[in-house]
């Protein structure tokens, strides 16, 4: 009774033992799952270029920049620095109000879409640091769409600025151009992105395997972990069958 009881506190310690995690253990378990690892990487990364190339709609994008342009001084003929120093300040209220409501109505309007939230939500407006350029991106699913969208928020805030509050030194550097190159989705990230994931997903089936199999799998596991000595051991009949 004794021995059965040294015997049962002996396996449970093996068991607690398998719980942490040996690198050499994973190791071997990542080697011997390794076909389905790689299966399981090509069929995922498959997938993903599959429904990137053909289920996820392509999108175009279509850029124009406009510049702050600081007054020149007539007698130097070099610029303001006050008119500089102006034409930075402003630089973020332009960034907001390229967008507000009254600019994205019109836009909408003359664009065909339902509303200026509509509009809004295609563009992206963004300044390039320590500088007074301000680029104006649409993307939509539409090459023409977006080329529109990009020209139309410029020109109807140039016009709103000149009209209400007489800004008049504001310049489009960049006109927005037509392109028919989709910009997204980027099939080549989400492949790998997918091809990783079907290793992750192989990797961590073969480690959950390997944790969960907590039999002595030999005769020197069995001695080890029992502490007694092992006369007899049957041998793989499954390996002369395979």
């Amino acid at each position: 009774m004794e021995q059965k009881r040294m015997i049962r506190n002996q396996y449970n310690d093996y068991t607690d033992e398998v719980d942490t995690i040996d690198l050499l253990e994973v190791a071997r378990a990542i080697v011997k799952h390794l076909r389905l690892i790689i299966v399981l990487t090509i069929v995922c990364g498959t997938l993903a270029f599959g429904i990137t190339s053909f289920l996820i709609p392509k999108e175009y994008t279509s850029s124009t920049t406009i510049f702050l342009t600081p007054m020149v001084d007539q007698t130097t003929g070099s610029a303001d620095y006050n008119s500089q120093m102006a034409n930075s300040k402003l630089v973020t209220n332009v960034v907001e109000l390229l967008t507000q409501n009254n600019i994205m109505s019109e836009v909408a309007k003359d664009t065909g879409l339902e509303s200026g939230q509509a509009a809004r939500n295609y563009l992206t407006v963004t300044n390039q640091q320590d500088t007074e350029l301000i680029t104006v991106s649409a993307t939509t699913s539409n090459p023409k769409l977006s080329k529109k969208l990009a020209e139309d928020t410029v020109d109807v805030f140039i016009e709103e600025m000149q009209d209400k509050i007489n800004v008049k030194n504001i310049e489009v550097v960049d006109k927005a151009r037509l392109s028919y190159e989709p910009s997204g989705p980027n099939v080549k990230k989400n492949t790998m992105v997918g091809a990783l994931l079907g290793f992750l997903l192989g990797v961590a089936y073969a480690v959950i395997r390997m944790l969960m199999d907590t039999r002595l799998k030999n005769k020197a596991e069995a001695e080890k972990y029992l502490g007694i000595p092992v006369y007899c051991e049957l041998p793989d009949l499954e390996k002369y069958y395979d």
